[in-house]
């Protein structure tokens, strides 16, 4: 049976974004949330000279500047997320991702006096919020911020509360990997959603997972890297070491209510590693090849609801209990 739906990819957030709407003719909708998302790319990106981000960056050492308070609430939710995550996110990370370049410089590799000169510069405690008059600053000359771990799931999740209040109830929302689902699929089933394999090109699957009223968030080495004399170095850097993060892991997906937090997550544990769940139970499914582990509530992210899966190096796959009966292996 075919379902209406008007749909509509534009580019914004540096990346192709894509919205599609069932049982709706109303274009003004589309409109509508692509002004929402393009305004927060004006307000939020550290490539427009005009944004707040730049203007805070730009006046680095110097005291505070106005904001807009959706750059306010991302700027306060990530500094939460660095205080969870003991700085593993870190959104002062600007100066290390200008210095690699990765994705920009080819195949660059900073020095070691590089990489600490620029380590320096990074610390979430240097950002200093003052709420009564939504103003910001970077306490030390040089630090800069980037939002790009956290300012896409912002977008997304705006996207679909304009979605929700226009009382649209099934959709598809994709800005640029940041999937987000309002309802069900039209047909009354749930949204069947890919996880990519990250060592494959873009659209081969290692997996499906169903799910609605639901995001899901992937942070992977594949998305942007290189490889030098049998390393691989990619664009998710640690801000401890100042180097690409180094562990056993390809990817990270998470699952959860909001795009925004799962974003941070995301990112999170791709630096830190899975065993920053805190793991109470490891059991393996043998004939569904998935790894399944417990989520103690007593880890990193305490009680903030969310189901993970973590792709290894070695392809293995593991995931939070919750997806047993939803995630299935290709």
């Amino acid at each position: 049976m075919q379902h209406e739906y008007i749909e509509r990819s534009f580019f914004s957030l540096g990346t192709v974004n894509y919205i599609k709407l069932y049982n709706c003719k109303d274009q003004s909708l589309l409109d509508l949330a692509q002004k929402r998302v393009m305004d927060i790319d004006d307000m939020m990106s550290a490539y427009k000279a005009d944004s707040d981000i730049s203007k805070l960056n730009s006046n680095s050492g110097r005291g505070f500047i106005d904001i807009h308070e959706d750059t306010y609430k991302l700027l306060s939710r990530s500094i939460e997320f660095s205080t969870m995550t003991s700085g593993a996110f870190d959104i002062t990370i600007r100066p290390l991702v200008t210095l690699w370049g990765i994705g920009k410089k080819k195949n660059f590799i900073p020095s070691e006096n590089e990489v600490s000169v620029c380590k320096k510069l990074v610390n979430y405690k240097n950002i200093i919020l003052d709420h009564s008059n939504c103003r910001a600053a970077l306490e030390n000359p040089g630090q800069a911020v980037d939002l790009g771990g956290i300012a896409k799931g912002f977008a997304a999740d705006e996207v679909k509360r304009i979605l929700v209040e226009n009382e649209i109830d099934s959709a598809l929302i994709n800005l640029g990997g940041n999937i987000l689902t309002i309802g069900n699929k039209p047909d009354g089933t749930l949204w069947q959603i890919g996880i990519q394999n990250p060592l494959a090109a873009t659209g081969q699957h290692l997996g499906i997972v169903s799910l609605s009223e639901k995001t899901i968030v992937t942070s992977g080495s594949n998305e942007r890297f290189f490889i030098k004399d049998g390393v691989r170095y990619h664009h998710i850097l640690d801000p401890l070491s100042g180097k690409p993060a180094d562990n056993c892991l390809l990817s990270v997906t998470a699952i959860a209510s909001g795009s925004m937090d799962a974003d941070a997550i995301t990112t999170s544990l791709f630096i830190l590693g899975f065993e920053a769940i805190a793991l109470n139970e490891l059991k393996q499914i043998v004939n569904n090849e998935i790894n399944y582990i417990e989520r103690s509530n007593t880890s990193v992210f305490g009680n903030l609801g969310f189901e993970a899966i973590f792709i290894t190096k070695n392809l293995e796959i593991i995931a939070t209990s919750g997806l047993k009966e939803k995630l299935r292996i290709l």
